[in-house]
């Protein structure tokens, strides 16, 4: 036995640059395995840590006037309920020092921040708001420097009053700027009346159920509580349901964690290939010590334990050289994305089941795809193995490698036809290689058309879109009183208004199951409305004719979750009036986000008729002349001028620019896309690896051919251009195969990952300029792969080279 471990360590040590590359090769695998797995780990643990350790709410209603603190007497007497707690939030418009216009923000009010009782929201640094101070929210804060502390000036009931910042909180439920969230701001009780909200009331209504918690149980206490609600005339904007034990933000990466997983498990699958590859070059090489050690007493299955055993060594070195960096980047991967839900990190975190997942990947997938090899090669016969020189090629045996010869003969110099021929000297390494960067090179195209897609469904979303600033109004307003304001605004061509209600659906007595995440709630539009019309996907949109009459137009993903189709009739709350309205239209819905409100569509006419709410308007859409986002901005900003000059409050949360929310939409996928192009970057980086073992081998199976032709006086740069040629033609052959397979799949994989990822239906567009770059990238891999195994050829003497 000591005498094979001799044989195992000479193996490992003599041809230190081949085991290099098959200990990197399997690193580059297990790293992605063990970061992307642990990066899911961590996440989703954290986050559903960071959810219960909020004590969250079951059902969250945000109300459309203020409630008296009374009501939550009768609250807690509806059976179901466990406990309430209360907030308030409203829009505030603030200014740092030094400021001249004014910005629009959100100021909570909670009614005592030592006994919060669900949604908590914790203290970062400084002090609890009290009378004389308010606090910032982290995600806030970190905008800005100027932010973080100093004095912020408030326009309140008594004019501008200056507010000193003396802490920086943490809320569970707040959309980050990057997403469209707004500044936020925490104050008491005592600072209350400065900014009009009356005394003992709130504005957001926190409830827990009786446990056990289920969804059903949630809309139903959900459902009476709106009732009482109405009943006190007091809306309900939006209501939100939300599971105890799992963060709301989970619907965000519940598509993206099976596609990353799948991604790394390919990774890994692609180091085995190239594992395959060396093992199959390095039992070619022995075949003749194979046949001496079987003279020598030696049986196959000790033969194939000794090569076993050094894909064993090799598998556990890389995996000690991949774990580091793996547990790392899944820590630090994982810390980046929980910022965008607002979750503290802490301290250094190792997920075991990533260890768990490197080791056994690890170490099964090179042992199993080094097993075929192995065993062919210790199953070989004495004469066999001892007649055979371990350079075999299949090169010259069919028509095709005839044709490539005489074509290269009379069509390329010497140097190309050399470099052309050795590409399909073994065409089985030649697949193997090949394959790895034909993979790379597809999902790198498929990727930039899923952003290409992305990027075409906003901008034709944005064309859907014809206003350029949507204003929503904290308090339902005159359409006079908004038409005259913002006329008054430079630039205002023309004005649309659309009116908001909450309601409840229902099909077969059933709630209907909701894909927005904050609820369903009526956007009325005027029958001559022309700023807005979505993409339907079945049935029709509004018509002029429609006016008055009970029809609404549904999103697909509700549609879907419900086995709603165009015509259905569906049984339609609003307040306390109930009545048949038919589902008319489908159409598709461009949220990606965990914090959307569902618009469910209706006419205008028809709204007020049931409501009476005549001439009243939730929101104003203008048209105005904007280009690029600082006009938008400016217009925008002029507008907020006005209205607050006006006493007329904008709500900030449905006060949107176009412009603006198109790059809101963009930095939402953004960390996806990011994600996934860095994953297909370290998968061509492992193609890289496998192209330079390839070429590493070829040197080491050709180096009496390199001797021979430095004996008739080939110089050393012609063998440099040669192997080197040879790289380029290996990445030139697989920028070519990968063009047409990846713009065969791009179409329904960019969809399928679009509707997985993001859940939306993308429209498609294939990014040939994708092409040039992946063009550049895989030359660029090539070259850099294929240098240092070209450099070794010309370093080999001529002695070195005949006596091998």
């Amino acid at each position: 036995m000591n005498t094979l471990w001799y044989k195992v360590w000479a193996d490992l040590w003599l041809t230190k640059s081949r085991t290099a590359l098959a200990i990197i090769s399997i690193a580059a695998g297990v790293c992605c395995v063990g970061t992307l797995f642990g990066m899911i780990d961590l996440l989703l643990g954290k986050m559903d840590a960071a959810h219960r350790q909020s004590q969250p709410s079951h059902i969250n209603l945000i109300l459309r006037s203020d409630a008296d603190i009374g009501l939550l007497e009768q609250v807690k007497a509806i059976p179901g309920v466990a406990g309430v707690d209360t907030m308030t939030p409203l829009s505030v418009h603030f200014r740092q020092p030094g400021e001249t216009d004014w910005r629009l923000g959100t100021l909570i009010i909670r009614p005592d921040y030592g006994n919060q009782h669900f949604d908590k929201t914790a203290l970062q640094s400084g002090n609890w708001p009290n009378a004389n101070q308010i606090a910032i929210e982290n995600l806030s804060a970190a905008l800005s420097s100027g932010l973080q502390s100093g004095d912020i000036e408030f326009e309140t009931l008594q004019g501008p009053q200056t507010l000193p910042i003396g802490g920086i909180v943490r809320h569970p439920f707040v959309k980050p700027p990057k997403f469209g969230g707004q500044v936020h701001f925490f104050a008491s009780t005592a600072q209350a009346a400065q900014f009009g909200i009356a005394a003992h009331s709130f504005r957001q209504l926190l409830v827990q159920i009786a446990e056990p918690y289920s969804s059903e149980t949630a809309r139903s206490v959900a459902g009476q509580i709106r009732s009482l609600l109405t009943a006190k005339h007091i809306g309900v904007n939006v209501t939100l349901l939300q599971d105890p034990e799992q963060h709301w933000g989970r619907p965000f990466l519940a598509g993206i964690n099976g596609v990353l997983q799948i991604m790394a498990l390919v990774s890994l699958a692609l180091a085995s290939v190239l594992i395959l590859n060396t093992v199959s070059a390095h039992i070619t090489q022995q075949t003749d010590q194979i046949g001496v050690m079987k003279a020598l007493g030696a049986g196959t299955k000790t033969i194939a334990k000794l090569y076993l055993l050094e894909i064993l060594l090799l598998a556990l070195l890389a995996i000690v050289l991949a774990m580091p960096p793996a547990l790392a980047a899944a820590y630090f991967s994982s810390c980046r994305l929980l910022a965008l839900f607002n979750i503290d990190c802490g301290a250094f975190a190792v997920s075991l089941p990533a260890v768990a997942y490197m080791l056994l990947g690890g170490l099964l997938a090179p042992l199993l795809a080094a097993l075929a090899p192995i065993l062919r090669g210790a199953a070989l016969t004495v004469r066999v193995a001892i007649a055979s020189y371990g350079v075999g090629a299949d090169f010259g045996y069919n028509r095709f490698d005839l044709y490539l010869e005489k074509f290269s003969a009379r069509f390329l110099p010497t140097l190309s036809a050399a470099a052309l021929g050795n590409l399909f000297r073994r065409k089985a390494r030649l697949v193997l290689t090949q394959s790895v960067l034909i993979v790379a090179g597809v999902m790198f195209l498929v990727l930039t058309s899923l952003i290409a897609s992305l990027n075409l469904t906003l901008d034709l979303e944005m064309a859907r879109s014809r206003y350029a600033v949507r204003l929503g109004f904290t308090l339902d307003q005159s359409e006079q009183k908004i038409r005259d304001i913002a006329a008054a605004v430079s630039g205002t061509e023309q004005i649309e208004f659309w009116q908001r209600s909450s309601l409840q659906i229902a099909k077969e007595g059933q709630a209907l199951q909701q894909k927005g995440s904050l609820g369903l709630q009526m956007l009325a539009l005027p029958k001559n409305s022309s700023m807005y019309q979505p993409l339907i996907e079945s049935g029709r949109w509004l018509q002029a004719s429609d006016a008055g009459e009970r029809v609404l137009v549904l999103s697909a993903d509700t549609a879907a979750l419900n086995g709603v189709q165009a015509g259905d009739m569906l049984d339609v709350a609003l307040g306390t009036i109930h009545e048949k309205w038919q589902v008319i239209g489908i159409y598709r819905w461009l949220a990606g986000s965990s914090y959307a409100v569902e618009p469910v569509y209706a006419p205008l006419e028809t709204l007020r008729r049931i409501t009476q709410n005549k001439d009243l308007a939730s929101f104003a859409l203008l048209d105005a002349p904007v280009a690029d986002l600082n006009q938008e901005a400016d217009y925008l900003r002029r507008l907020q001028k006005h209205f607050q000059d006006q006493g007329v409050q904008l709500d900030v949360y449905t006060t949107l620019a176009k412009l603006e929310q198109r790059q809101f939409a963009r930095n939402q996928f953004k960390p996806v896309l990011n994600t996934l192009l860095g994953l297909a970057c370290m998968i061509a980086a492992v193609g890289g690896i496998g192209l330079s073992g390839t070429l590493a081998i070829s040197v080491l199976q050709r180096i009496r051919e390199i001797g021979v032709l430095r004996a008739i006086g080939a110089p050393s740069k012609v063998v440099f251009r040669m192997f080197l040629l040879e790289g380029l033609l290996h990445g030139g052959i697989a920028w070519l195969l990968s063009i047409p397979l990846a713009y065969l799949a791009a179409e329904p994989l960019a969809k399928q990952l679009g509707r997985t990822m993001l859940g939306i239906q993308l429209d498609f567009s294939f990014d040939f300029w994708a092409i040039l770059y992946w063009l550049i990238i895989v030359l660029t891999v090539a070259w850099i792969a294929a240098f240092w195994p070209a450099r070794r050829a010309t370093q080999l003497s001529i002695r070195e080279c005949l006596g091998h």
